[in-house]
């Protein structure tokens, strides 16, 4: 079957019906998956069902049986029991009813908490190449609206649609033992109802298709202006983007419109099929019993089943609705599931080697983009204990650089070796705990201060956190908080300034101790007091690592013990500070544009026009 996989756009080109068919069964497939955990739980709600299609045919019958045997004859005390059998068939039905509900909302619970799970963990484990090209709205569109959409074809769809056609079966197989021509002649409404059911859902899929793309567009605009709430006000931005999102909120609506346009021309049809089925029994059915060729009860048992009748096919039209909200959401569900995460294991996959913190990196080349090379046949070697620094102009591929050496990004072309292994060998949690990042901008998590520095180290004990803290000059302040180590955090640490965050990112590396370690303009933007702090840290944290520092202020890498000097992509000098200096090179003329002197010409400084020194 081609689509059992159903890695598929959401915008992919549908064929034939034949197609369709395929595709849609191959979705059902996977979705159905997550329910073979509890398939007892499906049994048992099957089981409910199938006896209360068998109760809810029952009640006709009986009211047949009361009319005939028992109300044409003046038989009271025989009409008092089939009263009582109608009564206890009832109350049994309403058992039944909600057994089936609680079961059924059981049993999609549990799958649809093994999905929610399942989306969240392979999202986490995507490249972050996905992520900086995906939009976060969309992603947790995807894990939460989506997830919705399958979770009512799990609770209301899968197993009910299954207890209607039960319903349908024992419907129409009392009619045909009631009468066989009367019941030839009221299903003959059944061909016209099929083919308008086949038309609403070629018509129906495709709209919800894209109303769920359009949902995910409304999720990922919103969460993106709400995440820059402060640079959408500074510009005001709030009438503009208003607008953008007016445009795309009507065109949420128009697909909504449109999605349930099919459904109010197919709803009524149904009723007026319906009506029509009544309108020939009565007809029909009824000339015969003028005749004596049938029963009045017969007659009476036939108008109640066409109305329990037309009531399944009702609620399969409106289970279709959720079944193509379900499949459109599942496409993009599975298109999310099926791309492959970061670390797939490999049989190169090696043991690490003991901590000595050597870098040696042969050949880089790196691109975001196909042909848009950032990184240009990059080599350099990394000494253990060695202190490095990065220095070049804005864009000349630090940043790019330093997201290869723990594998946020895999380059192209060429490979990094840490301690003589070649970081693909690595287990990416081993690699990451060896060599560890800390970015410019530092995001910390809703929680206590505790729980934000000691992710790696979750049963830490918290003398170990202080002593750290007490080293690094920090103790006091965090004891100062109001509720000190038990202080809690505001979404990305809001609460606390740029300086304090990263402060606890320095503690935060220092717990876990890595080997290597790698700072990303991690002393900018801070006062001096700050920056004091910030650089005792580093002291601290420097002791005994190898480390990487990429620094705009050429005053913090003076001195490490070698700085390498990125120029487009490429390595074009390399030595100490004094070195660099004699040779009046780049780095003399961005040292010489850093204490003041004019820039003068871009080409003098050796910069192009979109770089800044």
């Amino acid at each position: 079957m081609r689509a059992t996989r159903a890695h598929v756009s959401p915008s992919f080109p549908l064929g034939g019906d034949e197609e369709r068919v395929e595709y849609d069964l191959g979705l059902a497939l996977r979705l159905l998956w997550y329910l073979r955990p509890y398939g007892w739980l499906g049994l048992i709600s099957l089981t409910v069902m199938a006896l209360d299609a068998v109760l809810d045919a029952l009640g006709p019958y009986l009211t047949k049986v009361a009319i005939d045997e028992h109300i044409a004859k003046g038989d009271l005390e025989g009409l008092w029991t089939v009263v009582l059998l109608y009564l206890g068939c009832s109350g049994a039905g309403a058992i039944a009813q909600f057994l089936r509900v609680y079961f059924l909302q059981l049993t999609g619970q549990k799958a649809i908490m093994e999905l929610r799970l399942q989306i969240f963990g392979h999202l986490l484990r995507l490249p972050a190449s996905w992520h900086d090209k995906t939009p976060v709205g969309t992603s947790v569109s995807r894990a939460v609206s989506d997830v919705e959409a399958i979770q009512e074809l799990f609770t209301q769809g899968v197993i009910v649609v299954i207890g209607d056609i039960l319903a349908l079966l024992a419907i129409v197989a009392a009619l045909f033992w009631l009468d066989l021509r009367l019941a030839l002649v009221t299903l003959a409404v059944v061909p016209p109802l099929a083919l308008a059911t086949l038309i609403y859902r070629r018509k129906a899929r495709r709209a919800y298709r894209e109303l769920r793309s359009t949902v995910a567009k409304v999720n990922a605009f919103l969460q993106e202006n709400l995440s820059g709430i402060r640079t959408v006000q500074l510009l005001g931005l709030e009438e503009r983007n208003g607008k953008r999102f007016k445009n795309l909120n009507m065109a949420m609506r128009d697909q909504h419109i449109r999605s349930i346009k099919y459904t109010s021309i197919f709803f009524p049809f149904v009723e007026v099929m319906g009506a029509l089925a009544l309108g020939t029994i009565l007809l029909y059915g009824g000339g015969r019993a003028l005749q004596g060729q049938i029963e009045l009860g017969v007659l009476v048992a036939f108008i109640q089943y066409m109305k329990r009748f037309f009531q399944p096919v009702r609620d399969l039209a409106e289970k279709y609705n959720l079944l193509q909200a379900a499949m459109a959401a599942s496409e993009r569900v599975f298109e999310v599931l099926d791309l492959p995460p970061q670390e797939v294991p490999s049989p190169r996959l090696g043991q690490p080697p003991g901590g000595r913190g050597e870098i040696l990196a042969r050949d880089l080349w790196f691109a975001y983009k196909p042909g848009e090379w950032v990184l240009r046949g990059v080599d350099f070697r990394v000494e253990a204990s060695q202190v490095v620094a990065l220095v070049g102009a804005t864009g000349a591929g630090k940043s790019s650089l330093i997201g290869l050496f723990n594998r946020l990004y895999e380059p192209q072309k060429g490979e990094i070796l840490v301690d003589g292994l070649d970081i693909r060998a690595w287990p990416l949690d081993a690699l990451r705990m060896h060599v560890a990042v800390i970015p410019q901008d530092v995001f910390l998590f809703r929680g206590t201060l505790l729980e934000n520095v000691t992710f790696w180290r979750r049963h830490g004990r918290l003398e170990d956190v202080e002593e750290v803290a007490r080293e690094m000059g920090i103790g006091e302040w965090i004891k100062g908080l109001p509720r000190g180590y038990e202080t809690m955090l505001d979404e990305r640490g809001q609460n606390l300034s740029l300086g304090q965050r990263q402060l606890l990112a320095f503690l935060r590396a220092l717990l876990y101790d890595p080997k290597i370690l790698v700072l990303d303009e991690a002393t900018s933007a801070v006062d001096p007091f700050t920056e004091s702090l910030l650089m005792r840290a580093m002291e601290r944290l420097t002791r005994g690592r190898t480390c990487i520092i990429i620094a705009h202020r050429l005053s913090t890498v003076r001195r490490a013990d070698k700085i390498l000097v990125l120029h487009r992509g490429k390595i074009v000098e390399e030595g100490t500070h004094l070195q660099l200096l004699g040779s009046r090179g780049l780095y003399w003329r961005l040292h010489k544009h850093y204490l003041g002197s004019p820039p003068g010409d871009w080409k003098e400084m050796g910069l192009g026009r979109g770089e800044v020194p």
